[in-house]
């Protein structure tokens, strides 16, 4: 099978796996605290387990990577010399956080963990509240919030262009919240889980972002507090710390988080545990992992439009299994924020300098951002930068 056909098939199975969440939340018997935790249970377990990648919060490989705290505990003859004279290795712990290349890179992480964990939480309980079409829909926005905030939290300006689609985003984000969906068994509370889907389109731009900011290159000043002198492909490569190790750090943040709140845990089904094992395994970890291994080979306009099987097949779940009827509006709204996510992605594509993934050592920010429309080509012999072949 061709790499390219891979690719697409690992997109389309992740489109899929990523549409079953919100009739599956609906389906268990367990409130949204406890779904929250023990889904994102599984998923931590089985990312940290599965995905060496996922372990490193602060970065890895590289010369970098050598030192960190991590593979330096792993290091027998270390050690026993830290237990023979405490405080003597100049290459321990200590000196691995002061390192600020290795600080932000976790920082980096524990942030884009916290906005990550926000989106995991956010779903849950609009799912419980509101249409499955709604959540969907409103979380679907993420992209507006990135072409908002990205000129604040990045300093990167953004293309004319670009921000013609924010009137486009906004009126599908206004259309959805005010769908007018009914209460209804699948959905006791619509008005305020709409609220809380918009949040979570809010948390899920933020996550983009935070993916983006991990993502950028460093020039040495940064990694090293020297000034004037590019990074090194290597150094680069080990001070980036991976997405999915943002979204071990998320999950394992709601299992931290949502524990105390879902007690008391009285006696649980076999068929929840059942359905909340598989929301962490294949919707969270698994479909994770895919679209991550896709994006390397697909570009973003393609990868957009093979996961908007999301959006487009969450809703027909709902209404097979739920018999949720979401309003004409509400899939109007959909559509539209559909149809600004692909134009949005080409737009980036086609832009000057713009490029996707080549290498599987580049950051995953591009994995899991795929509507990113940050994303830029660093131009060979530019401060900072590296040529890629």
């Amino acid at each position: 099978m061709r790499i390219r056909t891979a690719s697409v098939l690992q997109a389309v199975v992740a489109g899929i796996l990523f549409s079953t969440g919100g009739a599956a939340v609906k389906a268990t018997d367990l409130d949204a605290w406890q779904v929250a935790a023990m889904r994102s249970v599984v998923a931590a377990a089985a990312l940290l387990i599965a995905i060496p990648a996922a372990r490193r919060w602060a970065g890895g490989g590289g010369r970098a990577g050598s030192t960190g705290a991590a593979v330096w505990w792993r290091d027998p003859a270390r050690r026993r010399a830290a237990r023979a004279e405490p405080g003597d290795d100049p290459e321990g712990a200590a000196v691995w956080w002061r390192d600020p290349a290795r600080r932000r890179a976790l920082l980096l992480t524990l942030g884009t963990g916290c906005c990550y964990c926000l989106t995991l939480v956010l779903f849950v309980h609009a799912n419980k509240r509101t249409t499955a079409a709604e959540t969907i829909f409103l979380q679907s926005t993420a992209p507006l919030f990135v072409l908002l905030l990205s000129p604040l939290l990045l300093r990167e300006r953004l293309a004319a262009r670009q921000l013609l689609f924010v009137p486009l985003f906004g009126a599908g984000l206004v259309m959805a919240f005010f769908g007018g969906a009914d209460a209804g068994a699948s959905a006791p509370d619509p008005r305020t889980g709409n609220v809380l889907a918009a949040f979570c389109g809010l948390a899920y731009g933020l996550t983009l972002i935070g993916l983006r900011a991990a993502g950028r290159p460093l020039t040495t000043a940064r990694a090293s507090g020297r000034s004037g002198e590019p990074s090194t492909a290597a150094d680069g490569d080990s001070i980036r710390p991976p997405g999915i190790a943002a979204a071990a750090c998320g999950n394992v943040i709601v299992c931290l988080a949502c524990l105390p709140a879902m007690a008391p845990l009285r006696s649980v089904d076999s068929v929840d545990l059942l359905i909340v094992a598989g929301l962490g395994l294949f919707q969270v970890a698994f479909a994770y992992v895919l679209v991550s291994r896709a994006a390397r080979i697909l570009q973003a306009p393609v990868l957009a439009l093979l996961l908007l099987l999301e959006p487009a097949l969450s809703p027909f779940w709902a209404m097979w299994f739920h018999g949720e009827q979401p309003h004409f509006l509400t899939w109007l709204g959909g559509g539209i924020v559909a149809l600004a996510t692909v134009l949005l992605a080409t737009v980036a594509r086609s832009a000057p300098g713009s490029v996707r993934p080549r290498s599987a050592k580049q950051s995953v920010s591009a994995a899991s951002s795929p509507l990113n429309p940050l994303r830029r080509r660093h131009r060979a012999g530019a401060p900072g930068t590296r040529r890629r072949s």
